[in-house]
């Protein structure tokens, strides 16, 4: 089922559904177990954001091009084997209402279902028009996405990042596949060079953005509006931007409860109390501003129904309770 925020695209809406099934036939494994989890989360009801910003981004030139399911379908085999390896960093239990791979059949399953999805994506991107696929930007963002992981989760990463650190480390894992995505929909699109370098910087700011709030919402909402457990980064001993504003704030409050991430884990109620009132506006506004930054990128592109849908969903994503 495709996520109801492309209800008001109907055209996206289809493409999202025909990217869904060509990504259900190709990730087809033998190990009937995890195959059934890995299609279990294919269909769990994502948000299919970046492979529905692509088709976005190729709505201001070709949005027909047939090579657009296949590159949608990579995109989000992409992003869903990124989302494999991270339960397994995280120790997650629950992504999107289900069961993780790592949590149902094991970390070292995961790892083989994870690296099977990456494989997936590769065998996709071959079967796409060469004279499309940038290879070159997809290696980049490769490397990008890892990178930002090591920045985040690497043995010598500090325990309390600086914003500035922070914000390095989600413009990998998480801004450059959102970059890649509308990229790709600007290339397939055949934009000019101008308009594609617009689509990328767009992509980027709002994947910084929705990375911020997407921790934010780890300290507002419940484990039932989530789909997965509240605080979960504390309790994983992760800090993320609304705890390293508070800390620069407070110091003295939460300094006796952050010297290990052990430490973190064990005082996490304690602590996001403190981040509520300390860290959070902070936090809130810094994704403001990417919001307006990722709303401005799209200057280049000509006024249409298309730029104020995009402008609109933009905006939406701010706003967003999960």
């Amino acid at each position: 089922m495709i996520h109801p925020l492309w209800h008001r695209f109907p055209m996206v809406y289809h493409q999202l559904e025909q990217i869904q099934q060509r990504l259900e036939q190709v990730a087809t494994l033998r190990e009937p177990q995890v195959h059934t989890l890995i299609q279990q989360q294919i269909n769990a009801g994502g948000k299919m954001l970046r492979s529905g910003l692509m088709l976005m981004l190729a709505r201001f030139g070709e949005p027909d091009n047939a090579e657009l399911v296949t590159a949608g379908a990579a995109i989000e085999a992409l992003h869903l084997a990124t989302l494999v390896h991270d339960d397994v960093l995280d120790h997650a239990d629950i992504r999107r209402g289900m069961t993780t791979v790592s949590a149902e059949s094991g970390n070292r399953e995961a790892i083989y279902a994870g690296d099977f999805l990456f494989a997936i994506y590769f065998q996709l991107l071959s079967e796409q028009d060469p004279e499309t696929v940038d290879l070159r930007t997809n290696a980049r963002i490769m490397k990008r996405i890892f990178m930002g992981e090591v920045d985040q989760n690497g043995p010598s990463a500090p325990l309390i990042p600086t914003v500035n650190a922070y914000l390095s480390a989600i413009s990998g894992k998480t801004a450059a596949l959102f970059a890649l995505a509308t990229y790709t929909g600007a290339t397939i699109g055949h934009l000019s060079a101008a308009q594609k370098k617009a689509a990328y910087r767009f992509g980027r700011q709002l994947g910084m953005a929705f990375q911020m709030i997407d921790d934010l919402l780890d300290y507002t909402q419940t484990a039932k509006t989530l789909n997965k457990p509240a605080l979960e980064d504390l309790n994983n001993g992760i800090v993320t931007l609304p705890l390293i504003y508070a800390y620069q704030t407070v110091p003295d409050q939460l300094k006796p409860l952050t010297k290990t991430a052990e430490q973190i884990a064990a005082n996490a109620d304690e602590i996001a109390a403190i981040v509520r009132k300390h860290g959070l506006p902070q936090a809130h506004q810094l994704a403001f501003t990417y919001t307006h930054r990722a709303i401005t990128a799209l200057n280049p592109l000509p006024s249409s129904p298309t730029k104020a849908g995009l402008t609109k969903l933009t905006q939406q994503l701010l706003q967003r309770t999960h």
